[in-house]
């Protein structure tokens, strides 16, 4: 599915102007677009604090790559679910922080505060809605250069994410007599259990072009406490970048990204398999690619301060469903290094 696309980032590195400078982050494209994560590493003793806002927003579901309506989900000759989701917005402040000891190593630590609305219809026609917010699971991860040579540095990430996100959130249901009950998984905070992560990233520079790919996977290491496990996961993106003027550059993205089903089950009573698509670990997993459109700014006269957004829509929906597909995806930041 990425093949053609990892050619094209490659043949583009390999063709590029082969330059004696060293590839350096202080342009306005030396940082990927603000939807990539942990795209660079930064010099002894500097600090980078960082912080995104990421809006997504889910309508309509699909079952593998064909659109299929609400109305057949719930329909007893349809899909013959009682219940099926119409609609999640889903917002996320990410806060970050990147430390060099080293030139070789940076670390770098993400924490999310999460909040997601999900509209559902059921099968007599009524509508109803549940809501999640607060804190998601927290990442933590070394940056480890592999190798610099001209424009062109490369590096692995090797990390962890930590359960600190709840997979206990409960909110009123119309068949709950007015308590709240465990919501399905979608609208948990976190995983609930420790998980390993892995990646590499490559990037090149010429003089008004950059580029750079990177890989990465996630996998947890173990059912939680509710006696689930999510998918692994697995992300390929590669862009291209054009600095327009000192200050300002544009970029250019794809970004493949698969997620497996969910292991195990819940054992509420509310989260009931029958009932709702949600609700069915085996309809969480897929594969989406999207594209992406960025534009970061430098600010002038202010050393390290940087900001960016970018635009992402799905090219291609694979999913185990019925599930909710993706629309649109907009993410938008600040950048500083106040240290180094």
């Amino acid at each position: 599915m990425f093949r053609p696309f990892l050619a094209g980032a490659a043949l583009a590195i390999l063709t590029a102007p082969a330059l004696s400078a060293q590839w350096t982050s202080s342009r306005p494209d030396g940082h990927a677009p603000i939807g990539v994560m942990g795209d660079h590493r930064h010099e002894r003793g500097e600090v980078m604090l960082s912080y995104r806002f990421m809006r997504m927003q889910m309508q309509g579901s699909r079952i593998g790559t064909t659109p299929v309506a609400d109305a057949d989900i719930v329909s007893a000759s349809g899909e013959g679910f009682m219940v099926t989701p119409t609609e999640m917005p889903m917002t996320m402040h990410m806060f970050g922080a990147m430390f060099a000891p080293t030139d070789r190593i940076t670390l770098m630590a993400m924490a999310p505060v999460v909040s997601s609305e999900m509209t559902h219809l059921t099968r007599a026609g009524g509508s109803f809605s549940t809501s999640a917010s607060g804190l998601g699971d927290i990442q933590v991860a070394a940056m480890v250069g592999l190798a610099d040579w001209g424009r062109q540095t490369a590096f692995v990430t090797l990390g962890a994410s930590l359960p600190t996100g709840s997979t206990t959130v409960m909110d009123v249901l119309p068949t709950s007599n007015g308590a709240a009950v465990q919501l399905p998984y979608p609208m948990q905070l976190g995983s609930g259990s420790p998980g390993a992560r892995a990646g590499i990233t490559w990037l090149g520079q010429s003089d008004h072009w950059s580029w750079g790919t990177q890989a990465q996977a996630a996998m947890p290491l173990g059912e939680n406490d509710r006696g689930w496990k999510v998918g692994n996961r697995g992300m390929a993106t590669g862009w291209l970048a054009r600095g327009l003027t000192r200050q300002t550059s544009l970029s250019i993205r794809l970004e493949g990204s698969t997620w497996g089903d969910i292991d195990g089950s819940d054992a509420a009573p509310s989260v009931n398999p029958m009932m709702v698509p949600t609700a069915r670990p085996d309809l969480r997993g897929g594969t989406r690619v999207d594209a992406g459109l960025g534009l970061n700014i430098a600010v002038p006269n202010a050393s390290g301060l940087r900001f960016a957004g970018e635009f992402l829509v799905p090219l291609l929906q694979d999913l185990h469903g019925p599930q909710l597909e993706t629309d649109w995806k907009l993410v938008v930041g600040v950048q500083l290094v106040p240290i180094g």
